[in-house]
């Protein structure tokens, strides 16, 4: 059960998608967002073109763009919407004069309203927990949904160096919930790069990313690696101050496992809807601080000679109110590690951090042929091309790279570009 949540990695001594358009022509739109009384950039704010299912959301520095068809009236809605703040609505002429490299700066005011206690239902925080988690057939689709899909997992040894950057565009066919059927993906379009050197110590290879990251669906699968019948008896709830997203107020419930229990589990919050009950966000840390025997969860395979020490491992999944129904939205994981060979004087920190951002679905099954399914054996760098070409997304939605990471990928496709010209 625990291999819902698991980032698999491997480590060894170094030495036609039904989404597809027809045209390439899009409108292509460019904001940064941040918070209107710091000023900081919002991580995770979504932003969506208004009665339609386009949307995607902001990286580590509040950017984002969304391509949108060019016949889209230049009077149409966008909305901006993150947890804690107000929503904002803009127009899409209302972008017009503003590129990539000078996107419009979109403030969002964070919400402080003062609750009448009597409005708010008094629940018992893990009682309202199983409330939600009973409530999943009537919350979210019971049939099949495809989705298109932006992923991306990367690598990173220290602070600087991006050992392995892979993206693709993903077809979903998203199985029902309360169902036991699983999801299916396939790669519509991918490209990734390599980038290791004789300094490296070590070549890791990640494993099941793709399949991973669907399986931390908290709404669909067991939430927080334990099945609902056995919630209680593992971990202890507590009620925090509720939160908001635009007019819609969230209960928030913390948990963390028992300190009777002796296996490594989970500890974060799940963000109710107070009218539907549905779960909109969930966002978990395992418990792996000070454990030594964490990196087993972790490791596939790795030198005998190379000590291992897990620091984080963190887990969040977003979800999304659309014409009645909750639907994976965004979700991130992120594990962070360190190394030290025999005898020697230092260590290594390595991050592996993958995201995905559902960009476009439909309420119809994908058909994914059987061959062409990702499993969870398989390593993203095996199913990819390489980073060859600057305008390579077209007119598909992606989460906009940080400033480090296009600037890693703007060598790439330079070196690329020049070794394919000798």
């Amino acid at each position: 059960m625990k291999r819902t949540l698991t980032l698999l990695l491997a480590f060894l001594v170094a030495l036609p998608s039904i989404f597809a358009q027809e045209t390439p022509d899009y409108l292509q739109i460019t904001g940064k967002v941040v918070d209107g009384s710091s000023g900081k950039p919002i991580h995770y704010a979504s932003v969506n073109l208004a009665g339609t299912n386009i949307a995607n959301v902001t990286n580590a520095e509040g950017i984002f763009s969304l391509k949108v068809d060019p016949r889209t009236a230049s009077s149409a809605l966008v909305t901006v919407s993150h947890l804690g703040y107000a929503t904002v609505t803009l127009k899409l002429s209302d972008f017009e004069s503003f590129t990539p490299d000078k996107p419009r700066k979109i403030s969002l005011t964070p919400i402080s309203i003062t609750l009448d206690p009597a409005l708010i239902r008094a629940q018992n925080p893990e009682e309202l927990v199983l409330a939600a988690l009973y409530r999943i057939k009537q919350n979210y689709p019971t049939t099949h949904v495809g989705m298109t899909a932006f992923y991306r997992e990367l690598i990173k040894k220290g602070n600087t160096k991006y050992l392995t950057m892979n993206e693709a565009i993903l077809d979903i066919d998203k199985a029902p919930y309360g169902s036991f059927q699983m999801d299916r993906v396939g790669i519509y379009k991918g490209r990734g790069s390599q980038n290791y050197d004789s300094s490296d110590t070590l070549f890791i290879r990640y494993q099941g990313g793709v399949v991973s990251i669907l399986e931390i669906d908290q709404a669909k699968n067991p939430f927080a690696l334990v099945g609902i019948g056995e919630l209680v008896r593992y971990y202890d709830f507590k009620s925090e101050p509720a939160e908001f997203l635009g007019e819609r107020m969230y209960y928030v419930v913390s948990f963390n496992q028992k300190p009777i229990m002796e296996e490594i589990y989970m500890r974060g919050k799940v963000f109710i809807d107070s009218e539907s009950l549905a779960i909109g966000r969930v966002e978990m840390w395992m418990n792996v601080e000070g454990r030594e025997d964490a990196a087993d969860i972790f490791v596939l395979k790795r030198p005998q000679n190379t000590r291992f020490e897990v620091k984080s491992a963190e887990y969040v999944v977003n979800y999304k109110l659309y014409d009645g129904k909750w639907y994976y939205d965004y979700a991130k994981m992120e594990l962070k590690f360190e190394t030290r060979r025999k005898r020697a004087l230092f260590k290594n920190s390595y991050s592996v951090m993958s995201e995905i951002a559902i960009t476009d679905h439909k309420p119809a099954p994908v058909p994914i042929e059987k061959d062409a399914r990702v499993k969870f054996r398989d390593q993203m760098t095996e199913k990819v091309s390489a980073f060859t070409d600057d305008n390579f997304w077209e007119n598909y939605n992606v989460i906009e790279p940080d400033a480090d990471i296009e600037a890693v990928i703007r060598k790439i496709v330079r070196q690329l570009k020049k070794h394919n010209l000798e």
